[in-house]
């Protein structure tokens, strides 16, 4: 367990619980927490930010794993995280066939659409989120110290699909927990070959 969990934990314990708050608070509120993200805040500037802060972001996001590999000691950390959020983004598009929720503007009136986005018909869960925090977690289980950012720019992603109206927060919340279990799976298994080896 030891080898799984880099031994400073304070950086995978605030992403879980801020995880499990974001979790339950969709339980309980996920269409007033959409309407709240996606109505209340919509602005001609969060607009702005959305298409030439936040995409632009994340763009960097999937590109920042290729980075690892022009410097000694991250190679394997930018596979890991580019395996992991591949296959994040895979399991999130198969499951889409077996989860057909409705999107936000199918159900809510008042839902605003930011951007002109190709979707799919089901929203749960967000791939976009999983394929995120799949590149983003395994920096936070391997070198915790530098995944702050990291995290941030995937949690943008996430408030980002939601403030365009294309998920609901609990496709978000789903995307998050799905990969966290993925990438701690891969983990385990990239511990146990080491070990066998």
């Amino acid at each position: 367990m030891k080898k799984l969990f880099h031994t400073d934990k304070r950086y995978f314990l605030t992403f879980f619980i801020l995880t499990a708050i974001f979790s339950l608070l969709t339980i309980f509120w996920n269409d007033g927490l959409f309407l709240l993200i996606n109505h209340s805040l919509g602005s001609a500037v969060l607009d702005f930010i959305f298409f030439y802060v936040l995409i632009p972001l994340f763009l960097l996001l999937g590109f920042a794993p290729f980075f690892f590999f022009f410097f000694r000691g991250y190679r394997q950390l930018g596979v890991f995280s580019i395996f992991s959020g591949f296959f994040c983004y895979q399991l999130g598009t198969f499951s889409k066939a077996f989860f057909l929720f409705p999107r936000p503007d199918d159900v809510l009136l008042a839902t605003r659409l930011v951007g002109d986005f190709q979707i799919t018909g089901s929203t749960f869960p967000s791939t976009t989120t999983m394929l995120a925090f799949g590149l983003a977690l395994p920096i936070l289980l391997e070198k915790p110290k530098f995944s702050p950012p990291f995290l941030i720019v995937a949690s943008l992603v996430g408030f980002a699909v939601i403030y365009s109206g294309y998920h609901f927060p609990y496709d978000v919340a789903a995307g998050i927990l799905l990969s966290l279990l993925l990438v701690l799976l891969f983990k385990y298994i990239k511990t146990r070959a080491k070990r066998l080896i």
